[in-house]
């Protein structure tokens, strides 16, 4: 290898490895950022989502916190589901993923639902609920609750909320299994042997 060859491949490597780190070195700080802006979600009260007239216009009176995770973006959505199980935020991860629109968290928006059967005895299950068919409808665009696109606000399935999510997401689940199976069914044979227009040497 010539002395110049050899300086090009050093330093393509060298730019590599520094485009690398940097690169690590962003997630590292977008990740650190979402953590303390997520931190600042508990000094930060959120009164929720409001419907203030007919047909829908919905008022989500984000703080300034939850705009700033909006705007972040992909770093904030790991950080956003490991919040689900705390009560304390629970609703501002639910809503604030849906912003993100990411389709990864439909499935734990819907486990963080509060059920028919505990809906009396927890607290903000009115709040939580409401900020998760926002959030789902947002990003899944199904019209389980209301139709998407606003218009008079009529709701379904009001008192089973997350059963009816969970039936949606269960359908979807069956609907990709047959469409994956069907395309497997349509895949060409992988004959072996000589073929309709061959004949076998006797």
């Amino acid at each position: 290898m010539s002395v110049t060859r050899q300086a090009v491949v050093t330093v393509l490597i060298m730019l590599a490895l520094g485009m690398r780190i940097f690169a690590e070195t962003q997630e590292s700080s977008n990740n650190a950022q979402a953590q303390n802006l997520i931190a600042e979600l508990y000094t930060h009260p959120w009164e929720g989502a409001e419907n203030s007239c007919s047909p829908m216009c919905w008022n989500f009176h984000f703080t300034e916190p939850m705009l700033k995770i909006i705007e972040l973006d992909p770093p904030a959505q790991n950080a956003l589901l490991a919040k689900l199980d705390d009560p304390a935020i629970k609703d501002q991860a639910i809503i604030l993923l849906g912003g993100l629109g990411d389709e990864r968290a439909v499935g734990p928006v819907i486990d963080a639902m509060v059920g028919k059967d505990e809906f009396s005895v927890t607290p903000n299950a009115q709040k939580i609920n409401l900020a998760a068919v926002l959030a789902l409808t947002n990003i899944t665009v199904a019209e389980v609750t209301w139709h998407h696109g606003g218009g008079e606000e009529v709701r379904k399935c009001p008192r089973n909320l997350k059963e009816c999510w969970l039936e949606l997401s269960e359908l979807r689940d069956l609907q990709t299994t047959i469409i994956t199976v069907l395309q497997l069914n349509q895949r060409p044979p992988n004959k072996s042997g000589p073929g309709p227009d061959r004949k076998e040497a006797l």
